[in-house]
């Protein structure tokens, strides 16, 4: 049993059916070697943590380091409103728990759709699953050097004896902290941890020649071990398993989120209410703006359905600003993928600014192939050839921006395409 670790044995117990809610708990007693009493009637939560006591208790007498840091997530936004993902949540914990020295989840997604929160969600949930728990931003790499920064501070207050940050100062040569962290996380029995990369939205690829692109590769530990989830609107991003997050789906998950935003009961039968949450397509971030409105203006929801539809860029600028996403718009959002795909391919950008004023469905390329000579030239450039329209695409779907439509492979010459309604 010693072959195992702490968490390997917890999670025998996690699908066990018992009698009692305390038996989850007691059940593992054997298991571990440790005693103590046995209280019916305290709760599972409360017999797991005094079981966990007698593990460290236990543990302490060994020669096995503690590489544990208290959890927190004080420099991450939080997360007041979650529903659904529950699928997603399962699917992450599953690839970060089965064999394998490194486990690594790559979440991708549109702008907006939730990736963040999602992560977020799952490492609140799971937290005593692993010794540590870092989150780091790496939109950029000073971000990503002032994350490690923290991270090094964090290990120091807990571990003031760890040689491999000994020397290091936190406020000195970033690329030596990161180093230092890096060798930490590499130590032998350091296996359990968490490292948490989000917003990797430029990163290192063949067609990215943005000034700011960053290596992952770089900010990870050299040593195969522990785990690893990277958020990113990019698919194009292949260090591990890939997990895609989509829309919100069923519309009922969409009216409890507006819902629990707008703090506005009984929507769930409220006409209004579904034709806005259909209009906004489950987009948590438009549901999570329009929620916003709703809770600190004194207006129905078919009146900020009207607004929406008529002065969609003015009602943007006035929405109060939300504390789960940081600093972004929904305006500020696109833009960003917007900018990104333009820098690697100007044709992808005129497509989706053409695109953007008619339906939301299908296009392919032989609805756009025509000869006209009065079509702008990009136009021409665009569909010469089925190599330079799927490119086009091809750049819009690596920032998830447009969806291959599936179900237009069989209708149509060539695969379509569609963009989402709030694009």
């Amino acid at each position: 049993l010693a072959e195992f670790s702490v968490t390997e044995r917890m999670s025998w117990a996690e699908t066990r059916q018992t009698t009692r809610k305390e038996d989850m708990a007691y059940s593992l007693l054997g298991i571990f070697d440790v005693c103590m009493p046995l209280i019916y009637g305290e709760g599972k939560d409360s017999a797991l943590k005094r079981l966990r006591e007698e593990i460290h208790k236990a543990l302490k007498g060994t020669q096995r380091e503690d590489f544990s840091v208290a959890f927190s997530l004080s420099n991450v936004s939080e997360v007041n409103h979650f529903v659904a993902r529950e699928e997603e949540l399962a699917e992450i914990h599953e690839k970060l728990s089965s064999e394998g020295r490194r486990r690594t989840v790559v979440i991708h997604g549109l702008g907006g759709i939730g990736k963040t929160q999602l992560t977020v969600t799952y490492a609140i949930r799971h937290k005593d699953s692993y010794s540590v728990i870092f989150w780091l931003n790496i939109k950029d790499e000073d971000s990503v050097k002032q994350s490690f920064a923290r991270v090094a501070k964090q290990i120091s207050r807990q571990h003031p004896l760890a040689s491999q940050l000994g020397s290091v100062d936190a406020k000195g040569d970033l690329d030596e902290v990161v180093d230092a962290v890096k060798a930490w996380l590499s130590l032998p029995n350091n296996t359990r941890w968490l490292m948490i990369y989000d917003n990797y939205d430029n990163p290192k690829s063949p067609g990215n020649r943005h000034p700011a692109v960053v290596d992952i590769q770089k900010f990870l530990p050299e040593s195969y071990q522990g785990s690893v989830i990277a958020t990113t609107r990019s698919s194009q991003v292949k260090i591990g398993h890939a997990i895609h997050v989509g829309k919100l789906e069923d519309v009922s998950d969409s009216l409890e989120f507006l819902s629990s935003t707008s703090g506005r009961e009984g929507l769930k039968n409220n006409p209004d209410a579904i034709r806005l949450t259909q209009e906004l397509d489950g987009l948590p971030l438009a549901l999570a703006t329009a929620g916003a409105y709703l809770d600190q203006v004194t207006i129905s929801v078919s009146d900020y359905l009207r607004l929406y539809k008529e002065s969609w860029a003015k009602l943007q600028k006035t929405s109060p600003e939300l504390s789960s996403y940081e600093d972004r718009t929904l305006y500020s959002t696109w833009q960003i993928s917007f900018e990104h795909a333009e820098r690697r391919n100007t044709l992808s950008a005129q497509l989706l600014r053409l695109w953007a004023y008619f339906d939301n469905q299908d296009v392919w390329f032989e609805l756009l192939q025509h000869r006209d000579s009065e079509d702008p030239d990009w136009i021409r450039e665009l569909i010469e050839d089925e190599l330079s329209f799927h490119g086009a695409m091809q750049v819009l779907s690596d920032h998830s921006l447009v969806e291959v439509e599936k179900s237009s492979l069989e209708l149509v010459e060539s695969q379509g395409y569609s963009i989402h309604r709030c694009v």
